[in-house]
């Protein structure tokens, strides 16, 4: 239980004792640190005051260095959360499309035959096994690359480039410092993207991938760097969080064994449960946002300049906005939480990802006799996409 509840019980003394405060954690640039519900959606709201691009993610200094130098920026990538307006308005419009609820409900036989193949693999592997490495990390994975339409053979390939980069802070999956490896890693993947964005100029098809190699903004074709960071934010960002919410809320549902069971019986709860695990788990750790004048937030003065750390988990936790937090319950009104973020930079993928959650659960539930988990699960080591390393389970079939 050891993650969950440092992590938790830290955002729960922050929200009580210090909700703004301010951190300088060793080889990292400081910054404020959000934990109420309010001040959370009052910065995500207010996009122009408060910017996105300068610093977007807190990366050790080590990392933001050689980036800063190789790209010009402490980002390293140009993607649709590290971007400000106009650009972000421009290039999300580019997508905006693919990811509306009348184009992911097009998806819908797709992903419930996806469902049905990890789920009969998972049946077909006998009584045992990682509920994390061998199902929730590739089903989502499977999807996003369907949709973008890249081949089976590149999902090893995709799986990972996206674990080095998101996972750069976990000792198992990268270094602590951006080395000449990982650097490797956004090379590799340019170069796999290049190949693709070339073939989809020659050879249109329906898939995100030609739009993106066609697509033009202001008129001209999408700069090429933008292009390649939108490839790599559709495909990483596409897979890593919602597998994240999958494998956590499975760890949820068997802690919640009651709760398992009337998800089970009730297939109308399917949204609104996958909503409600969203929030428990809320993948996506933080964002950070830079002030652009000063301002006073619960007594304390930030200034222009400052950074502001965002912490997601922290405000799906706030109980004088979300009544008992610390319960799952996937009856609730799930409307309120911000695990898909607020404001312009809004989740453009969480029709897909809810989608994704809830047929998946409608697939195992009533097939699932019986899981349990066989060791204590791992959990990521990062602050940015958190979620599971691996949760080995024994189960059976009915």
């Amino acid at each position: 239980m050891g993650h969950e509840t440092t992590m938790h019980g830290l955002f729960d003394y922050l929200r009580e004792n210090d909700p703004v405060t301010w951190v300088e954690p060793e080889g990292f640039d400081p910054f404020w640190s959000l934990s109420k519900y309010e001040d959370i959606k009052f910065v995500g709201s207010n996009n122009d005051r408060f910017l996105s691009a300068p610093r977007t993610i807190l990366f050790p200094k080590a990392f933001e260095e050689p980036l800063l130098e190789q790209f010009g920026t402490r980002n390293g990538l140009e993607t649709l959360i590290h971007m400000d307006r106009p650009k972000h308005l421009k290039l999300r419009r580019v997508s905006r499309d693919w990811f509306l609820p009348r184009s992911v409900a097009k998806l819908d036989v797709e992903i419930q035959a996806m469902c049905k193949e990890y789920v009969d693999k998972m049946q077909e592997m006998g009584d045992e096994c990682d509920f994390v490495k061998d199902i929730t990390l590739l089903y989502p994975l499977r999807i996003i690359m369907s949709i973008l339409g890249l081949p089976r053979e590149s999902e090893a390939t995709m799986l990972r480039l996206t674990q080095e980069l998101f996972g750069n802070q976990d000792p198992d999956l990268q270094r602590q410092s951006l080395d000449g490896e990982s650097m490797e890693t956004l090379l590799a993947f340019s170069a796999y993207f290049e190949e693709v964005i070339a073939d989809r100029k020659k050879n249109p098809t329906d898939d995100l991938a030609t739009v993106l190699a066609n697509a033009e903004v202001d008129g001209e074709p999408m700069n090429p760097l933008d292009q390649m960071s939108y490839f790599i934010i559709a495909a990483s960002a596409g897979h890593d969080t919602t597998s994240a919410v999958l494998g956590a809320g499975m760890k949820a549902l068997l802690d919640n064994p009651e709760q398992m069971s009337e998800w089970r019986d009730n297939p109308d709860m399917d949204m609104e449960a996958s909503k409600e695990l969203m929030r428990w788990v809320s993948p996506v750790r933080h964002m950070v946002r830079t002030a652009t004048d000063d301002l006073e937030l619960r007594g304390k003065k930030i200034k222009a300049g400052d950074n502001i750390a965002l912490w997601f988990p922290a405000a799906n936790r706030d109980a004088e906005v979300i009544a008992n937090p610390n319960e799952l319950d996937l009856k609730r009104d799930s409307k309120l939480h911000l695990a898909f973020g607020y404001g312009s930079h809004m989740c453009l993928g969480q029709h897909l990802a809810n989608m994704e959650v809830a047929r998946f659960y409608r697939e195992l539930l009533p097939r699932l006799k019986h899981m349990e988990m066989t060791t204590e699960p791992t959990w990521v080591h990062a602050n940015f996409v958190g979620g599971l390393k691996s949760m080995p389970v024994r189960y059976q079939f009915r």
